[in-house]
């Protein structure tokens, strides 16, 4: 009894696991801004303790100006405090004692009646702006909302560029071969050997008929000697032509000239005749080389001359 033939092909794709961020969180320096004047202080506390809320909670790690300055002596303290955040070297001391990726520095101030709030983030080991964002014209009941918007456009393009997602990497095909039990007759075609595939049958009853090349190559050689025959044999005619003339009109003195003019005459209309003749059928032959099929195709151009004038015929078969 033969055990049917049972061939599995596993495709195990191997999905990447969820997405983990193994790199260090983000480190801001968080410092209130340089200008103060026309601010109630408590807006600026506030608005502090707002941005630092909001850091924390979109998985940034804070660290207050604070806690830096507490460690310094009192008059490096006291110099770092009072230096102006928006020049490099500023923010480079700053954020080289407090060992952060950036330094963020919030702005609240005054702008016409109202006040302008935002953020400026700048990179900590040069003092560089990186990206800035505030709202000008908003009340006070609406700057913790400013600076949220600041933040929402801030902080996506400063991890961009510092915490770039990395790319994960294509998934992989694992393919298990056909699981074959041992005395289990696997099934073939007649006549060929397991391993090998079957001769595939074409059928030549419709295969294309190739046209030869060489024909339509050489088409163009009957037709060029034809037209320059039948150019000389139209000179011809019309020199024979000319003869005539004379002869009608009586032009010559002597019969001795007469009959040599004749004879002239008639040379030059059977040379003229044959020669269109003859490349009349040339040019027909050409066109017959190119622009008939070659399957089975038999022409055969003639020309009939008689004393009086000539005649061009064609005779062929296709299929």
């Amino acid at each position: 009894m033969l055990i049917p033939f049972l061939a599995a092909l596993t495709l195990v794709v191997a999905q990447a696991p969820a997405t983990t961020s193994s790199a260090k969180p983000l480190t801001v320096l968080l410092a209130p801004t340089d200008v103060a004047r026309g601010t109630p202080r408590y807006l600026i506390g506030t608005a502090q303790e707002h941005v630092a809320e909001q850091l924390k909670a979109r998985g940034l790690e804070v660290i207050r100006v604070e806690d830096v300055t507490r460690t310094l002596p009192k008059k490096k303290r006291a110099a770092m405090m009072r230096c102006n955040r928006t020049q490099p070297s500023c923010i480079a001391s700053l954020g080289t004692a407090a060992k952060t990726d950036v330094v963020m520095v919030t702005e609240v101030g005054p702008y016409l009646n109202a006040y302008k709030a935002g953020v400026r983030v700048y990179t900590a080991h040069d003092g560089a702006p990186l990206v800035e964002q505030s709202v000008p014209g908003v009340t006070e009941d609406q700057v913790l909302d400013a600076l949220t918007k600041s933040l929402d456009v801030v902080v996506p393009r400063t991890l961009r560029v510092l915490r770039p997602e990395p790319v994960a990497p294509p998934p992989t095909v694992v393919v298990q071969p056909p699981t074959v039990t041992p005395g289990d007759k696997q099934p073939g075609t007649a006549g060929v050997s397991p391993g090998v595939e079957p001769p595939t049958r074409v059928d030549l009853s419709d295969s294309p008929k190739v046209e030869t090349p060489g024909r339509r190559k050489w088409a163009w050689v009957p037709a060029a000697g034809g037209v320059v025959l039948a150019g000389v044999g139209t000179v011809f005619l019309v020199q024979s032509r000319s003869k005539f003339t004379d002869l009608d009109q009586n032009e010559f003195q002597t019969l001795a000239e007469a009959d040599a003019a004749r004879d002239s005459g008639k040379r030059s209309q059977t040379i003229g005749v044959v020669g269109i003749g003859v490349g009349a059928a040339a040019v027909v032959t050409g066109a017959l080389m190119y622009f008939l099929p070659s399957k089975q195709t038999s022409v055969q151009p003639s020309v009939t001359l008689t004393p009086q004038g000539g005649g061009l015929s064609v005779a062929g078969t296709w299929q």
